[in-house]
């Protein structure tokens, strides 16, 4: 069953698996179907030679796309071990690198799939990781790359995991494929500063929708622009995806606008006030 096949440009996914077959079939799958649509894709990883002879074992010689510039394998060390320590400056500053040399490149999009294994070495800065991937939701909510980082379960105590992947906006395991509709997609609007939102909002990708919506808030060009979240295309928000909302309206101070809100959405977003403070709740949702 194929579990990448429905990504599209500004999806970022955890993938936790500790199959080595699938891990394998399944990045040779997105690294493909990247190639095949024109992108450029980044492989970062310690199983580069396993993924390059897959490709060939497809018959996409992976020598042409490395000469042509399609395909990238950039070293963990010049890539997210920069000093010989992680630092989740440098890894954003080497993703916002690679995503302008693929825009001035020409390529419709980046694609980068990222074998987290690397984390597993005893590294000075490791337990920033999770801070890491939930701000590199700031940079593929652009709309230009997708993000793809596989963590074997094996690797990391539950409690990091957890972290790590309720980080990102979705979640694939074994038996459980990408699926657009119950994960969490998070779009930049223009010309209309703000964001859309759509599938699902809940406790497992809260880190995610908040630190978007945080670099949202705190990018605001000018006093007098405010940013709107178009949440219309949201089927599901639970209480900590609304606790998300409203914190970021008070601290927006009526320079924040939720619209496309269902009836379902403001009950929740008036219980979860009603909840947390005993201001009337109409005084704290956002505007429509």
């Amino acid at each position: 069953m194929p579990l990448l096949d429905r990504l599209t440009l500004g999806d970022h996914v955890c993938w936790t698996t500790g199959d080595e077959a699938a891990r394998v079939e399944s990045l040779t799958e997105v690294v493909q179907t990247g190639l095949r649509q024109g992108q450029r894709v980044l492989y970062c990883g310690d199983d580069r030679i396993q993924v390059r002879a897959a490709l060939d074992h497809r018959r996409l010689p992976s020598g042409d796309a490395l000469a042509s510039g399609d395909l990238r394998f950039p070293s963990i060390e010049s890539s997210f071990l920069t000093a010989g320590a992680f630092d989740p400056a440098d890894a954003l500053c080497f993703l916002r690198r690679e995503i302008d040399d693929a825009r001035h490149a020409g390529y419709p999009g980046l694609r980068l799939v990222a074998d987290m294994s690397w984390a597993r070495r005893p590294t000075p800065g490791i337990e920033r990781l999770p801070e890491y991937e939930a701000e590199a939701n700031t940079i593929f909510a652009e709309g230009y790359a997708l993000g793809v980082c596989l963590y074997d379960p094996h690797d990391f105590h539950a409690q990091t995991l957890r972290e790590l992947t309720c980080a990102h906006p979705a979640t694939v395991r074994a038996g459980m494929p990408f699926d657009p509709t119950y994960a969490l997609r998070i779009r930049r609007t223009r010309p209309t500063f703000g964001l859309r939102l759509e599938g699902e909002a809940d406790l497992f990708n809260r880190p995610a929708l908040n630190a978007v919506i945080d670099h949202l808030l705190r990018s605001l060009p000018d006093p007098d622009t405010t940013a709107t979240v178009d949440v219309s295309g949201l089927h599901f928000v639970d209480t900590a995806a609304a606790r998300v909302l409203l914190h970021a309206s008070d601290r927006a101070a009526g320079r924040l606008r939720l619209v496309g809100r269902s009836p379902a959405l403001v009950r929740l977003l008036s219980c979860t006030a009603s909840a947390s403070t005993r201001e009337p709740p109409d005084r704290m949702l956002p505007s429509v």
